[in-house]
């Protein structure tokens, strides 16, 4: 008996570990990101099922997570969504290259 409550703890304890450690792929790019040039530039991101939904003032897009970013297709064109980890920023297209967005805390 005290052998199988040891095995049944050790094994709901492996579990939490596992389970903890596991997170939603795409998760970092939830939350509210503001373009570090010009603070009006501003978008929302979540979670929409599987996908993601990104909300700014003016519309409302769905995202899928692929190869790590964020991608958004168009009828005519497609974006993508790059988050940086060392910096906690989102680079996004723009007209001169990449905008960077900080998270807002």
């Amino acid at each position: 008996m005290k052998a199988a409550i040891f095995c049944f703890i050790s094994i709901s304890l492996i579990s939490v570990v596992l389970l903890s450690g596991c997170r939603s792929t795409g998760s970092e790019f939830v939350g509210k990101w503001v373009n570090i040039q010009n603070p009006n530039d501003c978008f929302q991101v979540s979670r929409n099922g599987d996908e993601f939904l990104i909300v700014t003032r003016d519309s409302k897009v769905g995202a899928v997570y692929k190869d790590g970013t964020l991608e958004v297709k168009g009828a005519i064109l497609s974006a993508s969504l790059t988050y940086v980890k060392q910096t906690d920023t989102v680079l996004g297209p723009g007209f001169y290259g990449e905008i960077e967005y900080r998270r807002q805390k």
